[in-house]
């Protein structure tokens, strides 16, 4: 036998760490950390290119042609001034 085998023979003999009992638990809840924080990526970039895409649509097909208002801004048709005439 090689120093090799030797030394291998003693690791198996050396008991285990206790720490390697709840080994499984961490490597599941980190995998589950994994796919959640994938999945909330997916997510948040199919919102981005719905979004990107009704606005693209939304300027090549307009509704109706653009058109300024006969009235400044916010003023209304009940304000002081247009109920006297002036």
């Amino acid at each position: 036998m090689s120093d090799l085998d030797r030394m291998l023979d003693a690791m198996r003999a050396m008991p285990t760490d206790a720490r390697l009992t709840g080994i499984d638990g961490a490597v599941i809840a980190g995998v589950a950390r994994r796919r959640e924080q994938a999945m909330a990526r997916r997510s948040l970039a199919l919102a981005g290119l719905l979004a990107i895409g009704i606005g693209w649509a939304g300027t090549i097909l307009p509704a109706a042609p653009a058109q300024a208002s006969p009235l400044p801004i916010g003023m209304s048709d009940y304000a002081p001034s247009r109920l006297l005439g002036q």
